[in-house]
């Protein structure tokens, strides 16, 4: 599968490596698609940009640790900013998606994660408990909602081969 994502050719190759430097939107120790796939198997860490970026800035980040049972995704803003996070836990061949960072930015100015001036953090669990917690910096106010009873059945979704990443790199999780 092909991954088309904006801003992207979907001609390149994806960019492979040991992990991704967030700060200067490039990647750190580069890895062939054979390394990447070894480390794969190997339960061991790298990530994976699925669409070459045109201007530098992805507007996806995969995170694989299979070791740890876990996939991260990391998705960027018009500024460059990372602005959503999904954490993925693995469960034999399924992935458990169980926690969703989103952060808000008040202007084009904020550089960085910090520069936010709101977080929304799910939590959920696969029995069904939720937990959302919002930091609104602008409001001086902290959130915190928990809940039960909430159907999680959609945060279930199978274990990518390797090089089979848009059902990861989705931003829309509905």
């Amino acid at each position: 599968m092909t991954v088309h994502i904006a801003g992207h050719d979907p001609a390149l190759p994806p960019v492979y490596c040991r992990r991704w430097n967030f700060r200067r939107h490039e990647p750190v120790d580069p890895l062939s698609a054979d390394e990447a796939q070894a480390r794969d198997s190997a339960g061991e860490p790298y990530a994976v940009i699925p669409a070459a970026p045109t201007d530098g800035v992805p507007d996806v980040v995969i995170e694989i640790a299979w070791d740890n049972g876990h996939a991260g995704v990391w998705f960027f803003d018009a500024y460059g900013r990372q602005c959503l996070h999904y954490s993925f836990r693995r469960s034999g061949d399924l992935l458990f998606l169980g926690g969703m960072t989103q952060w808000d930015y008040p202007d084009a100015d904020a550089a960085t994660l910090s520069g936010a001036t709101c977080v929304t953090w799910f939590e959920f669990r696969e029995d069904g408990s939720a937990r959302r917690v919002i930091s609104d910096d602008t409001a001086q106010q902290r959130t915190v909602e928990d809940r039960v009873g909430v159907d999680v059945s959609t945060q279930w979704e199978p274990v990518p081969g390797f090089g089979e990443w848009g059902s990861l790199a989705r931003w829309s999780r509905s």
